[in-house]
């Protein structure tokens, strides 16, 4: 009995929650599929299937022209219509759906609106990616400018200048006018590398100035000490050498011996040597004692005022 008795308050409390379960009224998604008051309306329906065609139709016209803006960008071509170009390829996504959105009741009038401002921020997505390579081009560009204007020179603050210009300048006009992008980050960017060039080029230019410095010092020191050896060495002669020198040469008669002799600066120099006696005929019979001439002696004199 005992037994018979937990049974059946068991099956009471399982058939308890069955009848509230049907009691209770079914979800909104439910009704819609069973056809219930929840169910959209067949006009609405079609609106819907046709306003996600139409969609689908302009985004893939939209991205078929955000491809050629790509190959542009991707080829290193002229980026200042870039802008522009962006501007255009959205408007005319635009155009296209508003021109497919039929007349209705307002309902119908809003999924379009909504869809067709989903379709631009689709179309902005499509063209992000080669907005930010254009970016990229142009800060490559800007830099490259950069050093082609700073060789040879000590201040690069005109050159940096210049670049950062140019920069901003190609990045305006890349900017789709309904975007609300920006280059903030690219020109901090920018200016960072251009910053760090100036400052290696600082370094290297402080160390080119010391260098030549150095090669001053040391060629001064040379020079005051070749100085200081020549004073020495007319110290050593017997005194500083004079402004005046002196030189003579000899030919003894009826032989091809030359002598020289020289004195510059406290020094002396004396030379022998033989050569033919190609001054024969102007000697005369006896040599030397026929008289001094060209032929049997020769002198010179320099004296430096």
């Amino acid at each position: 009995m005992k037994l018979l008795a937990v049974f059946i308050a068991a099956a009471a409390a399982f058939s308890a929650p069955r009848s509230q379960t049907r009691s209770s009224p079914a979800p909104r998604s439910v009704l819609a599929l069973r056809g219930g008051g929840g169910e959209p309306s067949e006009a609405m329906l079609q609106a819907t299937f046709a306003c996600n065609r139409l969609y689908a139709s302009c985004l893939a016209e939209a991205n078929a022209e955000v491809a050629m803006l790509r190959k542009t960008v991707a080829a290193g071509e002229d980026l200042s219509g870039f802008g522009a170009k962006a501007d255009a390829v959205l408007a005319d996504a635009e155009d296209k759906f508003s021109a497919g959105t039929p007349a209705g009741d307002a309902d119908v009038a809003q999924l379009y609106a909504d869809k067709k401002e989903e379709l631009s921020e689709a179309v902005l997505t499509s063209i992000e990616p080669a907005f930010v390579k254009a970016l990229a081009a142009l800060k490559e560009t800007a830099l490259e400018s950069f050093k082609a204007q700073a060789v040879g020179q000590d201040d690069l603050a005109n050159a940096a200048s210049a670049a950062e210009a140019a920069f901003v300048k190609g990045a305006k006009v890349c900017v789709p006018a309904k975007a609300g992008w920006g280059y903030k980050a690219e020109r901090a960017s920018l200016v960072a590398v251009i910053d760090a060039i100036k400052s290696q080029s600082k370094k290297a230019s402080a160390v080119k100035q010391q260098a030549q410095q150095q090669m001053s010092t040391a060629m001064n020191y040379l020079q005051l000490q070749s100085q200081q050896m020549q004073q020495i060495q007319a110290q050593y002669a017997g005194g500083q050498g004079g402004k005046w020198s002196l030189g003579a040469a000899y030919r003894p008669p009826d032989t091809n011996i030359n002598l020289s002799g020289s004195y510059q600066q406290g020094r002396g120099n004396l030379q022998l040597w033989m050569v033919p006696d190609e001054g024969a005929a102007l000697l005369g019979p006896n040599g030397f004692t026929n008289g001094v001439g060209p032929a049997n002696l020769g002198l010179s004199m320099n004296v430096h005022l």
